[in-house]
Formats: structure tokens, C-alpha cells, sequence
């Protein structure tokens, strides 16, 4: 019987995404940046535009933090993401539902998908990933695609995970190899930045002021 392996732990998780050449502490900056960015958005924008301003912000987020010498910008099947040719990895963002960063239960993405989602998953089902037993790469995609699922709701807690899917049905992933938990409620690392930490006041400093 399949079973998705999860990694939870902080230093677990770290530990694997490094052999991704990625930092774990980046991939909460990219997710507390696209989702700052979606709190902007108020009843005033379009229905749906949240979800779209938090999958483009951290696609963003994705290039601005890895993109150099090893990542670069992809944006095959019209999907924005970054791609790192030399580990034959694509990382792509996506809204998950509340489900993401919880290891208990499985999630799936916020609206449908379409082809092109389904074709990367079909890629990923004959993939490698670091832990999984190397395959032999069949189709004309060799890339593996990881999915950096958000889940970034009003008065909601912040949560994402770095998945690898390998099941696509009805338009939404139904089935992941493995997942790594980024944020969620349990979360001891990527606390929220301090004012001091952004160049902002260290200390309250009394002025007197005097009436001309």
C-alpha cells in the first residue's frame, strides 16, 4: 500500500531541502512575502484576485531569493516558477487548501487546475527526487516539478509545504510521494521580522518640543 512520506521536523526538512540547493528559511520569506502582498487585496478587487496575487508574489519571491548561477526563471506551461537544470528541478507555486503544512492530513489546490498541471505530474511519476529511488526518465519532460503549496486565507493561519505530486485528477493533485512542512501552526523558525531587523526605531527617544 502507497504512503506519502511527510517530513515534519525543522531540521529534517532543512536538512532536505539544502540537498535541493534551496534554503528553508528563504521559502518562509517567499511565503510571508506573497502573503502580505494578499492581504493588500480588499472586497474592492475582482473575486479570485487574493489567489492570484499571492501565486504571482511568490513565484517572485521565488526568483527574487534563488534565481543566480544555479536557479532561473521558468515559466513553462504558462505556470511562473524557477527551474534549476542542473538537478533537472522545477519549483512552481500554487494556493493550496487549509490542509497545507499539516502533516495529518493530505492537501489538494485551491481551484482546478489544467493540462499542464496534469503533464508535470506525469513527469513526477517517473522522477527522482533526493530519498526516492532514482527511475528511468520516459516522455519528453525530464523535469521534476515540486509545488510550493500556500495556504493564504483572511484571519486565517499562515501555512505552506513543498510537495512533490505524482497524482492529478479532476483537475486538482490527489496524491503526493512526499511532502516537506515550510509553516504552519507549530512553527518554531521564520517567526514574524521585527521592526529593528527592517532598519525601523530600536528605542522610544523623547523629544521636547517648544511653542514659537
Amino acid at each position: 500500500m502507497f504512503e506519502e512520506l511527510v517530513i515534519a521536523d525543522p531540521e529534517e526538512v532543512s536538512s532536505e531541502i539544502s540537498q535541493l540547493k534551496l534554503d528553508l528559511e528563504k521559502l518562509i520569506e517567499v511565503v510571508r512575502y506573497a502573503d502580505s502582498e494578499g492581504a493588500l487585496c480588499t472586497r474592492n478587487d475582482p473575486k479570485g484576485h487574493r489567489l492570484i496575487t499571492v501565486n504571482a508574489k511568490a513565484a517572485r519571491g521565488l526568483r527574487e531569493q534563488f534565481c543566480g548561477d544555479e536557479w532561473v526563471h521558468d515559466e513553462s506551461g504558462n505556470q511562473p516558477g524557477i527551474l534549476n537544470e542542473s538537478l533537472g528541478l522545477r519549483i512552481i507555486p500554487c494556493n493550496f487548501d487549509e490542509n497545507a503544512g499539516n502533516p495529518l492530513l493530505t492537501p489538494t489546490n485551491w481551484t482546478e487546475k489544467g493540462t499542464a498541471s496534469g503533464r508535470k505530474v506525469r513527469c513526477n511519476g517517473t522522477g527522482w527526487l533526493p530519498g526516492l529511488e532514482s527511475p528511468v526518465i520516459e516522455g519528453e519532460d525530464e523535469i521534476v516539478t515540486l509545488v510550493l503549496g500556500i495556504y493564504s486565507q483572511d484571519g486565517e493561519q499562515l501555512s505552506a509545504e513543498l510537495s512533490y505530486p505524482i497524482e492529478f485528477s479532476g483537475k486538482k493533485y490527489t496524491k503526493f510521494s512526499k511532502r516537506m512542512m515550510i509553516l504552519n501552526s507549530d512553527s518554531d523558525i521564520g517567526s514574524p521580522i521585527d521592526d529593528s531587523d527592517m532598519g525601523g526605531p530600536t528605542e522610544i527617544v523623547e523629544i521636547d518640543v517648544k511653542r514659537k
